[in-house]
């Protein structure tokens, strides 16, 4: 979906340049526009309205996808199981070059709150 570029920006200055998920830092020219309730989610609908919009980095967003908050946070915690299963993660493992670091899940947005001009 296209935006303004006067929503874009205010898109991107509600974190600083930071894709509201991850927290690094995003160009302009990069950012993706995160409907943070899904415009066409599962079980809910959310709205183009600014305080639903969240500056993603591509990463970010594609990994999200349509998906509510909750869903995406559960994903994320998945993928430590997930690499477990796979053979070269399990020799990375033994030879103590692959470290894991089991943490809750807690998305930029949520440490720093939004931006206010």
């Amino acid at each position: 979906m296209a935006f303004s570029k006067k929503i874009r920006q205010a898109v991107y200055v509600k974190y600083d340049g930071r894709c509201a998920y991850c927290g690094r830092s995003i160009e302009y020219k990069d950012m993706q526009v995160d409907h943070f309730v899904p415009k066409r989610g599962w079980n809910e609908s959310g709205s183009d309205d600014i305080s639903n919009l969240m500056p993603a980095c591509r990463m970010c967003n594609h990994y999200k996808r349509a998906n509510s908050l909750a869903i995406f946070r559960k994903y994320i915690q998945e993928i430590p199981r997930k690499l477990r299963e796979n053979y070269i993660y399990k020799v990375g493992l033994a030879y103590g070059n692959v470290i894991e670091n089991p943490k809750p899940i807690v998305f930029y947005f949520e440490q720093v709150g939004e931006r206010k001009e």
